[in-house]
């Protein structure tokens, strides 16, 4: 089966088709000045709103800085805020708690809290090395507590029983 053969005229003037272009070209040129006029409308109104935002901003703008007095109380007011959210009660609670369970056998000396590094440190003091090991190991087990760690330790050999002094740094956690 054959297909008839095609016939292309590339040269060929066709009236009717030319003034179809023609105007098709024409409206696409109208379309492309609308366009154009339109966009240049809305960037001299975006521009006039900026100017706008500018004088309402500079007219709502303070005219000084804080002075010495409001930054003085602003700083006390920080203060009292990370003081107020730090979660003393449940710190100290968990500590108490497990100088409880150690049966007495140790001793809480201080305790030194870095608010700024959220860490707490404690010195105590036990009757032996395993003990003080076992509170370090039993504030692992703290949900207020974060890593626990036995810093250091130094047998007190002046006195006669000769305890353990040792110092435990944690951190403690974001919603404790």
């Amino acid at each position: 089966m054959t297909l008839p053969a095609m016939k292309l005229n590339f040269v060929a003037e066709g009236g009717r088709r030319r003034m179809g272009a023609r105007a098709v070209l024409a409206a696409g040129v109208v379309a492309v000045a609308a366009t154009l006029l339109a966009y240049q409308q809305v960037r001299a109104r975006a521009a006039g709103l900026e100017l706008k935002l500018e004088a309402v901003a500079e007219s709502v703008r303070p005219s000084r800085g804080p002075g010495e007095a409001e930054g003085a109380l602003f700083a006390e007011a920080a203060a009292a805020v990370a003081e107020l959210s730090t979660p003393w009660g449940r710190l100290l609670d968990e500590i108490e708690g497990a100088v409880r369970d150690s049966s007495e056998s140790v001793a809480l000396l201080a305790v030194e809290p870095d608010r700024a590094a959220r860490k707490v440190k404690i010195m105590a003091e036990a009757r032996n090395l395993p003990d003080a090991i076992a509170f370090a190991q039993r504030l692992q087990e703290s949900d207020v507590l974060l890593h626990p760690l036995l810093d250091n330790h130094e047998v007190q050999a002046q006195d006669r029983s000769r305890p353990v002094r040792f110092e435990i740094t944690a951190a403690w956690r974001n919603g404790a």
